[in-house]
């Protein structure tokens, strides 16, 4: 190969082999290029793909033409040798592998143009609709890099590309993809979400999150809701369905959803611009436009990525008492930037922060009484979420053992307001401001091994506060009623390993030592003290699990895991004047599934899963016959629930996708303020639901293509809460989507179609908790929207 990277100065005309030529690893350079290894590249530049495929294999790979180095490619992940890699990241461009000895490649021109191939959707499941059978998908989200085939529970993962076609989306994108992760409907920045339906309720509070969620490895949130993290710049979405206490500790009994990034590539310089003008039937226009720059500031040392983005969604709201119209404007603006230094000695830094704004004008609830669009208030009801994230990561090889280090903080702030105002009364107003802190950090080691076969031992840390101050009174100065502080810190040990037990029957178990130190107060102008509330909790989580490969990728799993929510402090009483305390609750959860390639040769491919999950002390927020919020532990209960997902190639360039879920939910023994009666369901969680999809990958003519979905979405029934005020039937209604995107790989056009039926739909029975016992309150779907966008990368 034209210059040689190890060894004196390089010529001129050979700078650009030698920025992406890897040195050969300490083990046998002939060993690493003929088996087959874990392979994680992120989509990029071929020159920094091939600098990371030899880093990671231990060969030597080089080109010295920039023009090949510039080329992008898609990212592949699995487990294969590096042949096959080199296939599949040079599938589809002018470029050829030249084998050079048993541990040298170079990257020269193809002699014609290899035939484009247009980038493959993910299938829900986390097959990959292209993947053939000798490559495996990689979950990351299980600290192991875990093939997917080997895990032993319910995993998911979607494209990032696929999400981006819909452009600025948040986290509805990924609710319509997987029928069973599920969410409240308040408005973004302020919905709870759910997974495998463990719902606790429908308010907002000092309670816990039921699922983890992560970018990258590091924690979102803990004690407050989705921040909508606009989904920009991302390379894939995972979910693990839960409990996932072993390895991610509190707060994660539905389940742990992790969003990862891009990460900066560190040979070439590149720019990527989207953007999009939206269009809604009965309501106000909006649009997009995000900027990712990546910048290598040090080739091969130190890269710079960073996006910005702003977003729109324009109202469809009227309020015809104080004559104004679509009044739920939605404004988002924010970005990210990342820093990865690779210092030498295997070692990879990122340092990174992520920043976002989101402000609502008004709610999106409508009242039956006055129209399915419209209702009446006699004040604006804003919502502002101000989200700020740093946080560092450093991770190193030791041959299949990774060392991995992580910390994160987070700055959280949630300010709401909403009409109190009595019928025929004055003018009153609640608002409530909502300032949480979150600290977390995590050590791991962790060893790579076939068939599941592996470990990881590792310590982590949480703290987080809130303070949650309320205002209550005359729209002009509201009075401060009584709020509350909660602090929880975690410290944690956990340890996980597979065994093989004999032939392709692997048990794997694991357990977290958790111990919480929880801190409570009252926070009040008054005069009276409040005494503070300080205990300890200590938590043993164990998880066993099963997995027995039938062939070399269909697997039958079973699966035994327990979570856990620390307690707290709650207001409570009329104006709220009384703090009280709520206790932990616990989930213990068996499930059994299969993941299959082919079933019975019928090209179908899929996953199936039937869980049981048993709900101790069920923390829940709720609100009393004034409208109030206040937290409580509503009993235990159970959860039963059956999931699968198909996926089949029908012709040429089309393949069909479906996922349909059942869920039996119950409390068995309410708490003793809840009245006889009552329907037992949990809440907000529908008893049945199911998405079909048509998924559209096809070249149109040299360069060009055209991939898209079209989508039809059912949400079953389900309740707003538990108890006599709460039990408002909502949901059972359809929604149907369409995008499709022509261009190529640099270039796009994106036209996408959102409720093409313009069907209202009653997605959430609560806009207003002040008015919630009326039960006329309804979040209707979006009204019909077509956004026209493009794309460019540079």
């Amino acid at each position: 190969m034209a210059g040689d990277c190890r060894r004196g100065p390089v010529p001129r005309a050979d700078r650009a082999a030698c920025a992406v030529a890897i040195a050969c690893a300490v083990a046998s350079p002939a060993e690493a290029a003929a088996r087959r290894i874990a392979i994680s590249i992120p989509a990029g530049a071929l020159g920094n793909a091939i600098a990371t495929l030899g880093g990671q294999t231990g060969v030597s790979i080089g080109t010295v033409d920039p023009v090949l180095s510039n080329l992008p490619v898609r990212r592949l992940r699995g487990t294969m040798s590096v042949d096959q890699a080199l296939a599949r990241l040079l599938r589809g461009l002018p470029a050829r592998a030249e084998r050079i000895d048993a541990t040298s490649w170079r990257i020269v021109r193809a002699a014609r143009p290899a035939k484009p191939v247009t980038p493959r959707l993910h299938a829900p499941d986390m097959r990959s609709a292209g993947s053939s059978p000798t490559v495996d998908i990689i979950v990351t989200a299980s600290k192991r890099d875990t093939v997917l085939s080997d895990y032993p529970g319910t995993a998911y993962l979607l494209d990032g590309q696929e999400l981006a076609r819909r452009g600025a989306s948040g986290t509805d994108a990924i609710i319509a993809r997987l029928p069973t992760v599920e969410s409240t409907a308040l408005g973004p920045g302020r919905n709870k979400l759910f997974i495998r339906g463990v719902a606790d309720s429908s308010f907002n509070g000092p309670s816990q999150a039921t699922i983890g969620e992560y970018l990258g490895d590091v924690r979102l949130n803990y004690s407050a809701p989705d921040p909508n993290l606009t989904l920009v710049d991302i390379g894939s979405v995972e979910v693990l369905e839960g409990p996932q206490g072993t390895l991610y500790g509190a707060a994660t009994l539905g389940g742990v959803l992790r969003i990862v990034p891009n990460a900066p590539q560190l040979a070439s310089f590149a720019v990527a611009v989207t953007g999009g003008v939206a269009a809604t039937a009965h309501g106000a226009n909006g649009g997009d436009l995000s900027a990712v720059v990546n910048v290598p500031i040090v080739p091969d040392v130190v890269g710079l990525r960073v996006v910005a983005y702003r977003a729109i969604d324009g109202g469809y709201i009227d309020d015809p008492g104080r004559g104004l119209t679509n009044i739920n404007r939605t404004a988002t603006r924010g970005g990210r930037a990342t820093m990865r230094v690779r210092p030498g000695g295997g070692w990879t830094v990122d340092v990174g922060g992520a920043y976002q704004a989101s402000n609502s004008d008004d709610g999106q609830y409508a009242t039956r009484d006055v129209g399915p669009l419209a209702r009446r208030s006699r004040i604006a009801q804003p919502f502002d979420n101000d989200y700020a994230l740093a946080s560092v990561a450093a991770t190193t090889d030791f041959g299949a053992t990774t060392f991995r280090a992580s910390a994160g903080m987070v700055a959280q702030n949630l300010d709401s307001r909403f009409d109190f105002t009595p019928a025929n009364g004055p003018l009153t107003l609640f608002e409530e401001a909502n300032r949480i802190r979150l600290l977390s950090g995590e050590v791991s080691l962790a060893r790579r091994g076939t068939d599941g076969v592996g470990w990881i031992v590792g310590v982590s840390a949480l703290h987080n506060e809130e303070r949650l101050t309320r205002n209550l009174g005359a729209a002009a100065a509201p009075a401060r009623i009584l709020g509350v502080r909660n602090e929880t810190t975690n410290a944690s040990g956990f340890v996980e390993a597979g065994v093989r037990l004999a032939g392709r029957l692997v048990a794997t178990g694991g357990v977290r030592l958790d111990f919480a130190h929880l801190v409570g107060a009252g926070l009040s102008d008054i005069a009276v003290a409040i005494k503070e509330n300080r205990r300890n909790e200590l938590s043993l989580l164990p998880s066993i699990a099963l997995t027995w490969r039938l062939t070399d990728r269909t697997t039958l799993f079973a699966r035994y895991q327990e979570g856990f929510r620390p307690g707290g402090l709650s207001v409570s009483g009329t104006n709220g004047t009384t703090v009280e305390r709520f206790a932990g609750d616990s989930l213990k959860m068996i499930e059994a599934g299969a993941r299959f390639p082919d079933l019975l040769g019928s090209g179908i491919a899929g996953t199936t899963t039937l869980s049981y999950a048993h709900w101790e002390n069920i923390q829940a927020d709720l609100v009393d016959a004034g409208g109030l919020p206040f937290t409580a532990n509503v009993g235990t209960g159970r959860i039963i629930g059956l999931e699968a997902s198909l996926s089949r190639r029908l012709i040429a360039g089309v393949r069909g996708e479906a996922a349909v879920f059942v869920n039996k939910s119950r409390l068995t023994r309410p708490a003793a303020f809840l009245m006889a009666g009552d329907d037992p369901a949990l809440p907000n969680v529908a008893k049945a639901g199911g998405r079909a999809s048509l998924m559209l990958d096809r070249p149109l003519s040299g360069r060009l293509t055209l991939p898209g979905d079209a989508t039809l979405r059912y949400v079953g029934h389900s309740r707003l809460g538990v108890g006599p005020l709460l039990g408002i039937v909502q949901g059972h209604y359809v929604d149907t989507s369409a995008v499709a995107r022509i261009g190529t790989a640099r270039f796009g056009v994106t036209a996408t179609l959102s409720n093409l039926l313009d069907a209202r739909g009653d997605r959430f029975a609560l806009g207003n908790p002040f008015d919630v016992a009326s039960g006329r309150q309804t979040v209707p779907l979006r009204p019909r929207t077509i956004r026209i966008g493009f794309d460019a990368r540079f």
